[in-house]
C-alpha cells in the first residue's frame, strides 16, 4: 500500500511532464477546423485565414464544413473531439449566444468551449431599396407608419440577427413592422431588389457590392460608431434611435474544453500572427470585414455579454423557442 502511495506522485508528475511535452511539440500533424455553414462568407473568411495559418504553424490547416441545423452539427461535432487541438471550430456569434434563446432543446453546451481567439467582425446595415421614396431611418419609420402594407422588411430567417434587428427597430421605434422570413440571405436580397420588400438588415459584406453599384440606398449602421467603408451613414442612435443595441457579427474559433494552455495560447498567437499579414487584412476587409483579434479571456467574455444581449432581444421581441 505505502509502495503504491509513493508511486502515486510519480506518476502524477510523470503525466504533466508528458503533457508539457506534446504541448511544445504542438502541431505534429494536420488541423481539422469545423465550420457550422456550407460555401457562403463565413466559410470564405475561414478559408482566408486558415490560409496563412497552416504556413505560419507549419503543419496542413483544413475546412470541414458540417453545415445544418443552425449550426448544432457542427457545433456538437467539435464539443465532442478530444481536446488535443487538432478539431478547432470556426464559429459566428450566433451558435453560441443567439441559438440558445431561440431553440428549446440544443445537441450541444453553448458556452460549453474553450474560447481561443475572435477573428474578424462586421455589422449589420440597414439596406432599403432605391425606389422607395426615403432617404433616412426617420422617413423609413414615418413610411412604414403611414403604409404599413408598403413597408415590409425581409430577413434570412426566423430568429437570424437581421430578423432580430428588424425586431429591435420596431421595439424601440414603436411602429409595427410586417416581417418577411425567407431561407437565407440570397432570397431575401432577391425581393429587395424586385422591390418585393421594402428594406432589411444585412451584414456588411453582404450589402457592399450591391451598395456601390447603386441597387441599395443604406440608411443606417447597427453599430456604436460609423463605419470606415460608409462614413457618411449614420449610426442607428444617430438616426434617432435611442436604446438600439444590436451586437456585432464576430467569428471566432473555439476548441473543445479542456484543451492545454499552452495549446491554446499558441493557436492564438499564430491566429493573430496570420490576421495581422497585411494580404490577409486586405482580402477580409474586400469582403466586409473588420479584423477584431482578441485573446482567449477577451473572446470569452465577449461570448457571455452578448449571451445576455441577444437575450434581452429575443425576450423583448417576444420571440417563443423553437
Amino acid at each position: 500500500m505505502l509502495k503504491n502511495a509513493c508511486l502515486l506522485p510519480l506518476v502524477l508528475l510523470s503525466l504533466l511532464v508528458s503533457s508539457h511535452v506534446r504541448a511544445q511539440e504542438f502541431p505534429d500533424r494536420l488541423i481539422r477546423v469545423v465550420v457550422a455553414y456550407p460555401a457562403g462568407a463565413t466559410d470564405t473568411a475561414a478559408r482566408t485565414v486558415t490560409k496563412p495559418l497552416a504556413v505560419l504553424l507549419g503543419k496542413p490547416v483544413v475546412i470541414d464544413n458540417k453545415p445544418g441545423a443552425g449550426s448544432a452539427i457542427g457545433a456538437e461535432f467539435v464539443q465532442r473531439a478530444t481536446p488535443d487541438g487538432y478539431t478547432l471550430f470556426w464559429t459566428t456569434d450566433s451558435t453560441h449566444t443567439l441559438n440558445p434563446h431561440l431553440y428549446k432543446a440544443l445537441t450541444y453546451e453553448p458556452l460549453g468551449f474553450a474560447a481561443i481567439a475572435k477573428t474578424v467582425s462586421t455589422i449589420n446595415v440597414l439596406a432599403i431599396n432605391t425606389n422607395l421614396p426615403v432617404r433616412t431611418v426617420a422617413e423609413l419609420l414615418a413610411y412604414a407608419k403611414a403604409n404599413p402594407d408598403k413597408a415590409s422588411y425581409g430577413s434570412a430567417g426566423i430568429g437570424i440577427s437581421n430578423h432580430l434587428a428588424g425586431e429591435l427597430l420596431q421595439f424601440v421605434s414603436g411602429v409595427p413592422l410586417v416581417h418577411v422570413p425567407y431561407k437565407g440571405s440570397g432570397p431575401a436580397t432577391a425581393d429587395l431588389l424586385g422591390g418585393q420588400i421594402a428594406f432589411m438588415f444585412a451584414g456588411l459584406g453582404h450589402i457592399l457590392p450591391y451598395a456601390k453599384a447603386g441597387k441599395f440606398r443604406v440608411i443606417g449602421v447597427a453599430d456604436t460608431v460609423r463605419h470606415p467603408q460608409m462614413p457618411d451613414v449614420p449610426t442607428m442612435e444617430e438616426a434617432g434611435l435611442k436604446g438600439f443595441d444590436l451586437p456585432n457579427i464576430y467569428h471566432a474559433v473555439l476548441g473543445p474544453l479542456k484543451m492545454q494552455p499552452p495549446v491554446v495560447a499558441k493557436l492564438n498567437q499564430a491566429i493573430r500572427t496570420a490576421l495581422a499579414e497585411k494580404e490577409t487584412t486586405t482580402q477580409l476587409n474586400s469582403q466586409g470585414y473588420d479584423v477584431t483579434p482578441s485573446s482567449p479571456d477577451e473572446l470569452s467574455t465577449l461570448m457571455r455579454r452578448n449571451y445576455d444581449i441577444w437575450g434581452r432581444i429575443v425576450r423583448a421581441a417576444k420571440i417563443e423557442k423553437m
